[in-house]
């Protein structure tokens, strides 16, 4: 994926400017700005925008960010039942899929299983492929800014009648959606998670 994620802000990594895209950034300039106050500053108003960093490749601009920026993984998963349809959570009033960080000596395969079962009680997970991972910036309590990397796999279930959530995560729904998932669930969703919808979409 070519985007980072802030909020409702767009961070384009293609290294290429936009035609009368008026956030256009050249990459030794932005070298040149403490991030952690750039970030602060482009968070400010309520409006989605779009800052594109240029005249540099995707690989340089993103190890730049993970070099500044606390670097969290987590490992998730888009899941499909029989029907085809994808399990959605409803979390912190977006919708979500389900994924979370690591536990000591787990591998990512094992992060992304463990974490559906324990967000949405649906079971009998088989990993069928790896999607492209997706990366958001978010605020730490400590006023400081964190890069996260979404890693998702393609998942089936066998036992998925039963949906349990996991209230304490803050979760507060979840449901089956078929494909292609409406525009009313995809424009209330987080844009990393619109993203890699889109995407499966795509390519399926």
């Amino acid at each position: 994926m070519a985007n980072i994620y802030l909020g409702n802000i767009t961070i384009n990594l293609s290294g290429k400017s936009l035609p009368g895209e008026a956030n256009n950034l050249k990459f030794s300039d932005f070298k040149k700005c403490d991030i952690q106050s750039f970030l602060k500053e482009a968070e400010k108003g309520e409006k989605p925008k779009t800052i594109t960093i240029t005249d540099a490749d995707q690989k340089t601009i993103l190890e730049y960010f993970t070099e500044k920026l606390i670097l969290i993984e987590a490992g998730g998963g888009l899941v499909q039942n029989p029907a085809g349809e994808i399990l959605f959570i409803f979390r912190r009033g977006k919708w979500d899929l389900p994924k979370g960080k690591p536990e000591k000596e787990e591998s990512i395969e094992e992060t992304a299983i463990r974490e559906v079962e324990e967000e949405t009680g649906v079971s009998g997970l088989k990993i069928i492929s790896h999607l492209p991972s997706t990366w958001h910036i978010y605020g730490l309590n400590n006023q400081k800014y964190a890069l996260k990397r979404s890693i998702w796999f393609q998942m089936t279930a066998t036992h998925w009648k039963k949906i349990r959530i996991q209230t304490e995560e803050g979760i507060t729904d979840a449901r089956w959606i078929k494909i292609p998932v409406p525009d009313q669930i995809l424009d209330n969703a987080f844009l990393s998670i619109k993203e890699l919808i889109n995407y499966f979409q795509n390519h399926r």
